[in-house]
């Protein structure tokens, strides 16, 4: 198959430009311009192409080819969108970096890359023709720099795509790649902009009406860290914390340099977003925000299409163990699920169409327990058993069931799902009471003593789990070892790294004892890890490889029947997918036998999965 580099080079200035931009905003605006276009086309050298030659040039090339670029959530869409060409296969070197580099590297840019690689260096004439179009940058006599520019830059790029290539990146890797690309370079749902401006509405009145419920009528109010941490155990957050430097004591995390505080500024209950940002003083929250931008989005106007579609950008190997994460500043990955929310309301099917929605069962409970070879429960899954009551039964010495105890019940649930990493009794007595006002509908306390029965309950039941916990961590010490190796199906431990059967990596970048505990970096930032959270990377990682390779293995099952269906959202564990009326039935059928089928790495995991179908992604929750 050909494989072709494009570095696109566009117009922009200090207020267009996608600083301040979505891409989708950008490049559907009318002051969109192509400058030219690098394109490189095997090893051949790459040469400059004006907007007509490029034109041409797509129209002579073969049915089935690649092409790459770095940063293709920008370089694809305009090439899609502007170009009406979408390629059989889309690759991006960032997302590649993404994935490959990123516990090393504090930035992935083509630069930065490059340079880490000994590739090369990235000119700066961009820097040069802020404001200047086509005609300006030809008459101030940098025309000809401008094209060498970009030429250099389609150059860096294949070279970074071969070196990662042949440093050992799966090129298995590459179909899941182009599958979330996918998702905003050919776009199929649409938004209802009548709901997202009732839902723009309702949020800047539950602002206020939160802040003055919550008694925080001044920034004295607000500042109160007594007062604050009381608000948001009333939404049923758990407060972030940290050792002060001062006190060496625990104290609340509520500053800007916080990260878990600031996290909670993309909480997905907007009540929460909105107290957050006021104590930050940020006049919008990013529910707010994203509710605006969305709109905007939904006001273009598509050549040839109208307006209304709403590509999904994400982030391919987002996260540490190579889940995916939200992008464009959107974070659709991340939208709020209580009650009915108008933005997953707002994400509709265009006419004739049908969301169907199917999500991972328990998915890394499943794994876990497979992983540590807990048999009883991996069995119980598989049976298709409660499990969640029957833990609750041996908690309450009685027998629990959904319908008629459902306070046991989510005990039980909260306790599969909550303490397979090492939760103790204290976080776990927490997490009840913080997760049990949007589940059963009251808080539910229990007493320290309760709390510590489940735990040494659970711990006792699923001896197993609790002994993987203490296997890791023993490892843990083991990969600072130069040539260590250590298989625990289906991953193998190396020196600071683990082997994922993806052919992908967990990283453990800089590995090290501080005081008692083992610390490693990730883009240069400290991240603890212990015998606990190593098995939740682990089984995190796993959990995203059933799930998008399933969503490959949908895409080629379609093809292979002739219907263009393909992921056009992931969240989390679940995918969800634009189909056909005529095909809804055949499309579920399809898409719950391959969420369901096990990894040829993993033979007797249970997994399973259920779905939903309507005319908008809420119908589908």
């Amino acid at each position: 198959m050909k494989t072709i580099v494009l570095d696109y080079e566009t117009y922009y200035d200090n207020d267009y430009s996608l600083r301040k931009m979505t891409p989708v905003e950008y490049i559907l605006d009318p002051r969109f311009e192509v400058i030219g276009c690098a394109v490189k086309e095997d090893e051949q050298p790459a040469v400059w192409m004006t907007d007509i030659e490029l034109r041409e040039y797509l129209l002579t090339l073969p049915a089935k080819v690649a092409v790459v670029s770095h940063n293709a959530l920008f370089d694809m869409a305009i090439l899609g969108w502007r170009y009406d060409y979408v390629p059989h296969l889309m690759i991006d070197t960032l997302g590649m970096a993404r994935a490959w580099l990123a516990h090393q590297l504090k930035s992935l840019s083509l630069n930065s890359v490059a340079m880490h690689l000994g590739l090369g260096v990235k000119g700066d004439t961009v820097h040069k023709v802020a404001g200047m179009g086509l005609a300006a940058i030809k008459a101030a006599g940098i025309y000809e720099d401008y094209a060498a520019y970009s030429v250099n830059d389609a150059e860096l790029c294949w070279s970074i795509y071969r070196k990662l290539i042949e440093q050992g990146f799966p090129v298995g890797e590459l179909a899941v790649m182009d599958t979330v690309l996918r998702c905003a370079v050919q776009p199929r749902f649409v938004l209802d902009q009548g709901l997202l401006a009732e839902h723009l509405h309702n949020i800047i009145t539950m602002k206020q009406d939160l802040l003055a419920r919550c008694g925080m009528t001044t920034r004295d109010d607000l500042m109160s860290n007594d007062k604050f941490a009381a608000a948001l155990q009333n939404l049923g957050v758990d407060p972030p914390t940290k050792i002060s430097l001062v006190t060496k004591k625990e104290a609340f995390a509520f500053s800007k340099t916080d990260p878990d505080f600031l996290a909670l500024e993309d909480h997905p209950d907007p009540q929460v977003s909105a107290l957050v940002a006021a104590r930050l003083g940020v006049k919008s929250t990013i529910e707010e925000t994203r509710t605006q931008r969305l709109m905007s989005i939904a006001s273009l106007t598509w050549p040839g299409k109208g307006q209304g579609w709403m590509p999904m950008p994400l982030r391919y190997s987002g996260a540490h163990t190579h889940r995916l994460s939200g992008d464009w500043k959107l974070n659709m990955q991340n939208l709020p699920s209580r009650g009915n929310n108008k933005i997953r309301s707002s994400l509709k099917a265009p006419p004739g169409h049908q969301v169907l929605a199917c999500d991972a069962s328990q998915i890394e409970a499943r794994i876990a327990a497979w992983f540590a070879g807990q048999n009883s429960m991996v069995d119980a899954f598989a049976n298709g058993e409660d499990i969640y009551s029957q833990f609750a039964s041996s908690v309450f010495g009685y027998e629990v069931s959904k319908k008629t105890h459902p306070v046991e019940r989510f005990i039980g649930k909260t306790a599969i799902l909550g303490l397979q990493y090492g939760l103790g009794p204290e976080k776990f007595q927490k997490t009840v009471a913080l997760q049990s006002k949007a589940q059963v509908g009251k808080e539910v306390k229990l007493s320290d003593e309760e709390a510590a029965k489940v735990v040494r309950l659970y711990r006792n039941t699923y001896s197993a789990i609790p002994s993987m916990w203490n296997q890791l961590g023993n490892l843990i010490p083991r990969m600072t070892g130069q040539g260590f190796g250590s298989l625990l199906e289906p991953v193998m431990f190396e020196h600071e790294k683990i082997k994922l059967p993806s052919g992908l990596y967990l990283h453990y970048h800089k590995l090290q004892n501080k005081n008692g505990q083992w610390w490693f970096e990730h883009g240069g930032v400290p991240k603890y890890i212990y015998g606990g959270k190593m098995l939740e990377n682990i089984v995190q990682a796993l959990a995203r490889i059933c799930v998008m390779d399933a969503s490959v293995r949908i895409r080629r099952r379609f093809a292979a029947l002739g219907y263009p269906v393909w992921l056009n959202l992931q969240v989390h564990d679940e995918l969800v997918f634009i189909v056909p009326d005529e095909l809804v039935e055949v499309a579920e059928r399809i898409v719950m036998e391959e969420m369901r089928r096990r990894p040829e790495w993993g033979q007797d995991i249970p997994l399973d999965a259920e779905s939903g179908t309507g005319t908008s992604y809420g119908e589908c929750k």
